[in-house]
Parts: C-alpha cells; structure tokens; sequence
C-alpha cells in the first residue's frame, strides 16, 4: 500500500511484512486484560507513518500456523520425512 505524506496506517505487528525508506514506524503495547485470552494476539499495534509503500500479509504468521496445526489429523503415526 502506498502512504501519502503524513497519512498513518495502524496494523497488527504480525501482518508487517516490510516498508520502503521514508516510512516512519512506531511499535506500541496495547493494554487490557483482555489481551491476556487472545493469546497474546493483538497485544502490539504498530504505526505507519508515510510517504512510503508498506507491504502487509493478511495473516500473522503465528495464526497460519495454527490454522494449519489444528487440521493437521491426530492419533496416526505422525509425519513422516523421507
């Protein structure tokens, strides 16, 4: 995504992937025990301050994880790796 100058985009940490030079950052903790039974998730907004370009993923990386864990079938051998 393209950010004019001055205009801010505020994102989940995990979905940052990389942004160009010109893009200004700022990493906050969110406060609230509510955090707490999200698993974590949620707990750090980043910022994003232009001109610049921002690239994002839709998912952090610790949900696709999981998503993929939880449909991985249980009770066989396991994975086996040739």
């Amino acid at each position: 995504r393209d950010l004019r100058e001055g205009e801010q985009l505020r994102i989940s940490s995990g979905c940052l992937v990389a942004f160009s030079a010109g893009v200004d950052y700022d990493v906050q903790m969110i406060k609230g025990f509510g955090n707490v039974f999200a698993g974590g998730e949620g707990l750090f907004l980043t910022t994003l301050t232009g001109p610049g370009t921002v690239w994002l993923q839709g998912q952090p990386p610790q949900r696709m994880v999981s998503e993929i864990a939880r449909r991985v079938p249980s009770g066989g051998p396991g994975l086996v790796v040739p």
